[in-house]
């Protein structure tokens, strides 16, 4: 019995190596690293922040094998200096969603208080120390600082925690960054200290890193000193969480359109149309990007959509009937420059259990009418509000205004549903067919509009309840023969 609970637990360990892949490991050695060298040029490897100076391939430490990455800050070359090379990490799937970046640091005993070394990962393929979107220095005083941000990694006033001094210097760290990409959620630990202590910050981060920068910076320019070595590095992919909610591209097939026409249904053949819940919709935010997508509202008082803590960037949510004229809008909820749409029962365009349009763009990216009009005036920022703009009373058209990439986002939601594979055409189980006005009945005001619209054609046109673009006698005939439903 032993044995065999030996040998399963051998079979895990492999299964769980087996799951992970390496995508790029050194320890900088020759080939094709040459000792006395720069390491720009070699391997993928480029300069970065200040040209990649003061750094070169030594023999004089090595945490594994004969050679490491060695910075010489003891001298003139006292400044901030990387060096950096892309990931090469793809994330396709829960299967390879999580990202591991391992790497040995040492630091010399001559080092003085204010001088760094320190990991960087950036969110492009060209960033340097200034793009950091997560990163953990180390100084000469043993304070270890991480964060999201560069300026997070070189603060004068906050750290993560300070290691006990003679118990970092000489010796080989370990750092280990961790970043599972659905969650949004990052593990920096930093270990391998005389004394035994492991230091551990978790950090959110929407924005999946792209390239890694080894490099060195300083908090003020007294003391700033130092020798850092960089070896055994590895960058991993292995299996992260998988995503609990609708994915833009994984279950939409790809980009949402921005208006009624082309916006994305939140459908799928196993979920009960207006009956299962979507609780998350995660998307990517392009240049002058803006992704709609049709949901299902069943109580407008207990539906919300919030970005907060969804998204880095500056959010802006739309809700749209299914006509395209608007319902309600938030740019900024409170303090923060995330946006959350909620308590629609309080405005005073209260909206009705229905179809809906919910729609992200990045500030300033402007829902506009026909005419070029907005249909919600750039102010207040903050507040849920109903149309108010010159073109409060059309739909929507068009968007107005120049953004960069935004990046990824997920959009949080209460009381939203998938719709049928009709979208805005479709009715809900349960729902009476012909309900042109959706409000639960089939009267005369759902015939009225039949025969106003009648001949009309186009997207959504009113009276149009099968859906078809056009509304015609089997519009009529729908109406009709359900006439009376739900009275």
């Amino acid at each position: 019995m032993r044995h065999f609970g030996t040998l399963l637990a051998t079979i895990v360990l492999l299964a769980g190596a087996q799951a992970q892949t390496v995508l790029y490991a050194t320890s900088f050695e020759n080939p094709p690293f040459v000792a006395g060298q720069s390491a720009a040029d070699v391997d993928g490897w480029v300069a970065g922040s200040g040209a990649g100076s003061s750094q070169s391939v030594s023999s004089e430490v090595a945490c594994d094998g004969s050679q490491s990455l060695k910075w010489d800050n003891s001298g003139t070359l006292n400044s901030f200096y990387s060096i950096r090379r892309l990931l090469g990490w793809n994330p396709t799937s829960a299967a390879n969603s999580k990202l591991i970046v391992r790497a040995s640091l040492y630091i010399s005993s001559a080092t003085q208080a204010n001088r760094l070394y320190g990991v960087y990962l950036t969110g492009t393929e060209t960033g340097t120390l200034g793009g950091t979107i997560l990163g953990v220095t180390i100084g000469g005083d043993g304070k270890i600082r991480v964060g999201t941000t560069w300026s997070a990694t070189f603060s004068a006033s906050t750290w993560l925690a300070q290691a006990a001094p003679g118990t970092y210097t000489d010796r080989c760290l370990q750092i280990e960054i961790t970043y599972d990409l659905n969650p949004g959620v990052a593990t920096i630990k930093v270990s391998g200290f005389s004394d035994g202590a492991e230091y551990t910050a978790t950090l959110q981060q929407f924005t999946p890193p792209v390239n890694i920068n080894l490099g060195t910076d300083y908090v003020t320019t007294t003391d700033r000193a130092g020798i850092g070595y960089f070896d055994s590095l590895e960058i991993i992919e292995a299996p992260g969480t998988p995503f609990e909610g609708w994915d833009e591209t994984d279950n939409g097939g790809g980009d949402a359109g921005d208006l009624p026409a082309t916006a994305q249904l939140i459908y799928a053949p196993d979920q009960t149309p207006c009956g299962s819940p979507v609780t998350r919709i995660r998307g990517y935010n392009a240049d002058n990007d803006v992704d709609m997508y049709v949901i299902y509202i069943q109580d407008p008082a207990n539906f919300s959509a919030s970005t907060v803590g969804g998204a880095a960037w500056d959010t802006q949510l739309w809700l749209f009937n299914c006509d395209g004229t608007g319902v309600a809008f938030n740019d900024d909820a409170d303090t923060v420059t995330q946006s959350t749409i909620s308590g629609l029962n309080q405005l005073a365009c209260a909206p009705q259990p229905g179809v809906y349009l919910l729609a992200i763009s990045r500030y300033n990216r402007d829902a506009v009418d026909a005419n070029g009009q907005l249909l919600w005036n750039n102010t207040p920022f903050t507040g849920v509000r109903c149309p108010d703009g010159p073109g409060a009373a059309n739909p929507v058209a068009g968007w107005t205004g120049t953004t960069s990439a935004g990046g990824r986002y997920v959009i949080t939601l209460q009381g939203a549903y998938f719709v049928t594979d009709q979208g805005c055409a479709g009715t809900c189980p349960g729902q009476c067919e012909g309900d042109a006005n959706r409000d639960g009945t089939v009267n005369d005001s759902d015939l009225l509009i039949v025969l106003f619209n009648f001949g009309q054609s186009g997207f959504n046109v009113p009276g149009d309840v099968n859906g078809d673009g056009t509304v015609n006698d089997s519009d009529l005939l729908i109406v009709l023969f359900n006439f009376g439903c739900g009275s």
